[in-house]
């Protein structure tokens, strides 16, 4: 089935479903229909991108929809980017538009600004990218950079969506909590699309995460799927707390889980279908699951075997991924990332250090690219120190991550920045000026300036 098959009343009685566990901001009036031809009576070309930066809930859901059926390019992206960091996303993927809560005077230029479903919608007077109806872009800048996109077509997501419901036994009896961000691409493909194909009922939370707020949202609203990262997961397990009935199956995805804290997760629910899954972005994105319940100690340390139509292999001890779902082009990189590059079409090159063993389960042993988690969310640290020495007067910057994994809120972020020792920049005054480029988990808690005398300056 393709992704035509999911017209716009199928799609408006599937969002006529969904739930949100606190009620969210007000979300206009317009009906889907309504908003489709809203977006289609822009004058823009085919598949041009319109940007939605807004928090989790219905009406996210609404306008994502609603710009793919009027035949145009949606990108989610984090609704606490700062408006200048929004800017420059904007302008390297050519959008023509972008929604968000509110939208004040001057943040975007000479933006034409009107009112959409309770959000300011913003057209840009270019110049626009158009890549055609049916597509969208994935943002995997937490991993890869300040404005990467990976371009899908809708066609492939839905059908990574159906390979990733059917690894996990996913139904539609089933009501999934989508607790992740919504611009996440394990929650938009694998929890929202996932739960279209699938018929599911959907229930949206935050973030942000909260254990207390969560237990009470799985009991309130009869959840049986849920989805946490790693760092999530292991919080939950340090607190000694058994997740309650009717929840009957949890994956957990993003970096790896390591095999002891798989055991407690495990001894704490022993009813619980417990899956390990590995993916990125730019393989559409899942690629592979463990069910750790049905699997022996030893298996645990594995992401699984490949979902049905992906082909796991390795190069110099890199993992790469064939299958039908990888993206076909990067849009709006201002640098390359080795990172989910391309071999050949439908194959990437993952960038992760691993091997698949003799029975053909995946191990993932590390990442060649420096990324880490700083309060439940991806950053990389290539794009705090990116931000860094964009500043007036700053040579160099390392920043390094200190944390204790079994706390979502403890970790830290520490940056040490190289500045010349001319009208160099005091500590308060990067940390100032950094907080308009960065979003609130790639904020450093600490930065350090360090003058360099001249003859060092090797920006």
């Amino acid at each position: 089935m393709t992704a035509q098959h999911y017209d716009l009343d199928r799609i408006t009685g599937f969002l006529d479903g969904v739930e949100e566990a606190q009620p969210g901001p007000d979300g206009g009036t317009e009906s889907l229909a309504e908003l489709v031809a809203a977006f289609a009576a822009l004058p823009a070309r085919p598949g041009s991108v319109v940007v939605i930066a807004l928090p989790n809930g219905t009406r996210l859901l609404r306008l994502f929809f609603a710009v793919h059926l009027a035949g145009h390019t949606p990108v989610l992206l984090s609704p606490s980017t700062p408006p200048s960091r929004v800017r420059g996303i904007a302008r390297h993927l050519g959008a023509f538009a972008l929604v968000r809560a509110a939208i004040r005077r001057g943040d975007y230029g000479e933006a034409d600004v009107r009112r959409l479903a309770g959000s300011d919608l913003a057209v840009f007077p270019g110049p626009h990218t158009a890549h055609g109806p049916g597509n969208v872009i994935l943002m995997s800048s937490g991993t890869s950079g300040l404005a990467t996109g990976c371009l899908h077509g809708m066609d492939a997501l839905l059908r990574n969506a159906r390979r990733h419901v059917a690894s996990i036994g996913q139904n539609a009896a089933d009501t999934v909590l989508v607790s992740l961000p919504a611009y996440y691409s394990f929650a938009l493909v694998a929890q929202v699309l996932g739960s279209l194909v699938a018929g599911s009922r959907l229930v949206v939370a935050g973030p942000p995460f909260s254990t207390a707020n969560y237990l009470s949202t799985v009991r309130g609203r009869r959840v049986t799927v849920s989805s946490l990262t790693p760092i999530l997961a292991k919080s939950l397990v340090a607190a000694g707390v058994e997740l309650p009935s009717p929840l009957r199956s949890l994956t957990v995805g993003g970096q790896a889980l390591d095999g002891d804290h798989v055991a407690r997760l495990l001894k704490l629910n022993p009813d619980l279908g417990v899956y390990l899954t590995y993916g990125l972005t730019e393989a559409g994105p899942r690629v592979s699951t463990l069910a750790a319940h049905r699997e022996p100690p030893h298996r645990h340390g594995s992401v699984g075997l490949p979902l049905d139509g992906v082909e796991v292999t390795v190069r110099d001890n890199e993992l790469l991924v064939r299958s039908d779902t990888v993206y076909r082009e990067r849009v709006g990189e201002p640098a390359p990332s080795k990172r989910g590059q391309l071999v050949e079409p439908g194959l990437v090159a993952t960038g992760d250090i691993g091997f698949v063993d003799p029975d053909g389960y995946v191990v993932v042993r590390g990442r060649s690219t420096d990324f880490t988690v700083v309060r439940g969310e991806k950053v990389s640290m290539a794009a705090v120190r990116r931000a860094a020495e964009s500043l007036p007067h700053v040579v160099r910057a390392a920043a390094r991550v200190l944390d204790d994994d079994t706390d979502t809120d403890s970790a830290r972020l520490e940056l040490d920045v190289y500045v010349d020792d001319v009208n160099s920049p005091s500590e308060a005054e990067v940390q100032r000026q950094l907080r308009s480029l960065l979003t609130r988990s790639e904020r450093p808690r600490v930065v350090r300036v360090h003058p360099l005398p001249a003859g060092e300056f090797h920006k």
